[in-house]
C-alpha cells in the first residue's frame, strides 16, 4: 500500500532538514524497516514566490499491513519527532509532525504492483541447480525451482552441459516472471570452472573439473605452478586447480586456445549470459586456482607468465552491479527491462557473507553441500598444510581466509541408505566399533590419496545403520578438519548438514571446546548471494545451539580415538 502526506517546514530550515535526514539515526532506519516501510521519498517544495511562512514537504512510502500505532509509539520515533520539532509544524503535545493525508487521483505505468518483488538467486552447484526467490524486503525464501546437474561425457572431454542449463534458466525465469516481479538476479556457483571465450561464443567446451585427463602434463605443470607460499593453493587432483585446466587445454588444443580473447570464471560466465557484460571476481579467482596471490590481491606470477592474466576482464567488486538484463532476454522471459544482474560469487564464500561483517575476532563456518568447506573468518594462515588440502580462500571483501575441505556430501551419499538413522542406530555403530576409514570420493580432502574402506566386524548393517555410519563418518571428518584449522570458539554449520540432527549431536559431543550452532536459514549459499546484491535485506542469521548427551561421550571418545589411530596410519 502506498502512503502519501503533506508536512510543513519552517521557512529557512530547508538545509537543516536535509542535513538531519542525511544523518538519519541507524536505529530509526531499522525501526522503519521492521515495520515494512520501503520506497520512502520526501520531496521539498520551497517555492519562494508564494506568500506563505512555511515550505511544504511531500512524503510517500510503501508498506504492507502497517501498524501505525506501533510505529508512532516506539521510543525512537518519539525522540526523532522531538528532535525535529524546532524546525517543523507539529502537534502541540506529542511533537508528531502535522501530516495531511493526500488522496491518490491518478496512476500511470506502475511496474506490476500486484506481483511480489523478489531477488532471484541462480545457484549452480555440482549436484543441483536452483533458482531461489527471496523477498525483496525481508530476504525470506519464497520459492525454489530445482533440477539435477549433469556432465556431458563426450569428446573433446567431459564438459558442462551449459546449453541445457541455459535453456532451463530461461524457461524457469519465464515461468517465475508470470508470478513474481524479479527486480534483480544474484549468482553463485561451484568453483574450479572457467569458460574460454572467443567473442560471445565458447572457444572450447567448459571442462568438468573431475576429468582425470588434465593430469596428462602433470610433471610440466608441477614444475611451472607457483609455490604454496605465494598462491596458498594446494596441488589437487583432476582439474581442481583451475590453472591445471588452462595449462592442459592450452597444450592439448593449442589452435582453439589461441583464439581465446577472454577467460570467464563460472559465476561471471552466467553473469555475462544475462547482462552481456564481462568481469572477473576475487572469490572464484582465489579458490585453489594457482592463478591468484591472496595476500597481495593480484594475479600470481605464474598466471602473468602464462599470459593468462591479460585475458581476464577487469576484476570488479563481488556483488557489484554488472548491468541490467539484456533487452532481448527480457522480452523472451518476460523479466522487467530494469532487472539488475550482479557480479556472482563462489558458493562456499557465499556462505560466509552473512558473517563477514560480524563484530567478532574469529568465526568458523562449516559450509556443507557436495563439498564440506570449513573456513575461519579472520583466521591465521600459518596453520595451513598443503598436503592436507588446506588453502587460503578469498572472501567477498578480498581477504585471505584459511580453509580446509573434503567431499563430505558426496561421501555421505555414498555411505548412507534411503533410511534415516535414529540415535539408537548411532549407538549401535559406536558400541560395535564399526568404522568408515577415508576416503570415499576422489577429488580432495586430507585423505584424497587413500582408498576408503569399512571395518564392519563381520556385522551386516541394516539400512538405517548404514545411514548412521554415514552420519558418524562425516562428523568425525569435520572434527578432524577443525583440529587442523585455526578455528574459533564458535562454529556455525551452514547448508545440508545443518539439518542433520545426528551430525550436529555428534559434532557437539566431540567438541566440548566449541559451541556448535546450526544455521536455520534454509537458503544457505543463496541467502549470502542475495545479501551481497541487496544489502538492505534483513537476513537475521537464525542459529540453534547443538546439544550433547553426556552419557554417550565416553563411548564416543573411545570410538573417536580408535578412528583417529587408524587414520593416523594412512
Amino acid at each position: 500500500m502506498r502512503y502519501a502526506s503533506l508536512m510543513y517546514l519552517h521557512q529557512g530550515c530547508e538545509e537543516e532538514y536535509k542535513r538531519r535526514h542525511d544523518d538519519l539515526w541507524p536505529e530509526l532506519a531499522d525501526h522503519l524497516k521492521e515495520h515494512g516501510i520501503h520506497n520512502y521519498y520526501i520531496h521539498l517544495d520551497s517555492n519562494k514566490d508564494r506568500d506563505r511562512s512555511e515550505s511544504r514537504l511531500y512524503a510517500t512510502f510503501d508498506a504492507d499491513d502497517l501498524d501505525v500505532e506501533a510505529l508512532a509509539n516506539h521510543p525512537v520515533m518519539q525522540r526523532w519527532w522531538e528532535y525535529m520539532a524546532d524546525i517543523m509544524e507539529t502537534k502541540t503535545l506529542s511533537f508528531e509532525p502535522i501530516a495531511n493525508a493526500l488522496e491518490e487521483v491518478f496512476q500511470f505505468n506502475i511496474l506490476q504492483p500486484d506481483k511480489p518483488r523478489v531477488v532471484a538467486v541462480l545457484d549452480i552447484g555440482k549436484t543441483n541447480i536452483k533458482i531461489c526467490l527471496m523477498d525483496g524486503q525481508t530476504g525470506a525464501l519464497l520459492h525454489i525451482e530445482k533440477r539435477t546437474n549433469a556432465v556431458i561425457d563426450a569428446p573433446p572431454y567431459p564438459h558442462i552441459d551449459e546449453g541445457s542449463i541455459w535453456r532451463w534458466i530461461k524457461d524457469t525465469l519465464a515461468d517465475l516472471a508470470q508470478r513474481y516481479f524479479i527486480s534483480s538476479i544474484a549468482i553463485t556457483t561451484h568453483g574450479a570452472t572457467i569458460a574460454c571465450m572467443k567473442g560471445d561464443q565458447l572457444a572450447l567446451p567448459i571442462l568438468d573439473y573431475e576429468y582425470d585427463g588434465v593430469s596428462e602434463f602433470k610433471d610440466e605443470y608441477d614444475a611451472a605452478r607457483p609455490d604454496f607460499s605465494e598462491s596458498f593453493s594446494p596441488r589437487l587432483p583432476q582439474g581442481l586447480n583451475l590453472g591445471a585446466q588452462l595449462f592442459w587445454q592450452q597444450k592439448r588444443f593449442a589452435d582453439e586456445f589461441a583464439t581465446v580473447d577472454s577467460l570467464l570464471l563460472y559465476p561471471q560466465f552466467w553473469g555475462y549470459k544475462l547482462s552481456g557484460n564481462k568481469a572477473a571476481e576475487v572469490t572464484s579467482l582465489g579458490c585453489h586456482t594457482d592463478l591468484w596471490n591472496p595476500t597481495s590481491c593480484q594475479f600470481s606470477t605464474f598466471c602473468e607468465q602464462r599470459k593468462w592474466a591479460e585475458r581476464f576482464p577487469e576484476v570488479i567488486e563481488t556483488g557489484a552491479k554488472l548491468g541490467t538484463i539484456l533487452p532481448d532476454l527480457a522480452k523472451e522471459t518476460g523479466l522487467p527491462a530494469s532487472c539488475v544482474i550482479f557480479n556472482g560469487i563462489h558458493d562456499s564464500n557465499a556462505s560466509l557473507v552473512p558473517y563477514i561483517g560480524q563484530p567478532m575476532e574469529k568465526l568458523t563456518v562449516v559450509s556443507s553441500g557436495t563439498w564440506t568447506v570449513i573456513a575461519t573468518i579472520n583466521g591465521k594462515l600459518d596453520s595451513l598444510q598443503e598436503d592436507k588440502d588446506m588453502l587460503a580462500n578469498v572472501d567477498a571483501l578480498g581477504r585471505a581466509t584459511p580453509t580446509i575441505r573434503f567431499m563430505g556430501g558426496r561421501e555421505w551419499e555414498q555411505l548412507r541408505s534411503d533410511s534415516k538413522a535414529s540415535l539408537s542406530d548411532i549407538s549401535f555403530i559406536l558400541e560395535h566399533g564399526i568404522l568408515a576409514i577415508p576416503a570415499f570420493a576422489k577429488g580432495g580432502g586430507p585423505f584424497a590419496h587413500c582408498e576408503g574402506r569399512i571395518i564392519d566386524r563381520g556385522i551386516a548393517l541394516t539400512p538405517a545403520q548404514q545411514s548412521a555410519l554415514a552420519d558418524v563418518y562425516v562428523a568425525l571428518m569435520t572434527d578432524y578438519c577443525l583440529d587442523l584449522m585455526d578455528s574459533s570458539d564458535t562454529v556455525i554449520v551452514e547448508g545440508a548438514f545443518s539439518n542433520n540432527v545426528n551430525f550436529l549431536f555428534l559434532l557437539a559431543c566431540m567438541r566440548s571446546q566449541n559451541e556448535i550452532y546450526a544455521s536455520r536459514d534454509v537458503t544457505g549459499t543463496s541467502g549470502g548471494a542475495a545479501l551481497l546484491s541487496n544489502k538492505s535485506l534483513k537476513l537475521k542469521g537464525r542459529l540453534s545451539l547443538a546439544l550433547c548427551d553426556a552419557q554417550i561421550k565416553p563411548l564416543l571418545n573411545l570410538y573417536r580415538q580408535q578412528w583417529r589411530d587408524l587414520v593416523g596410519e594412512l
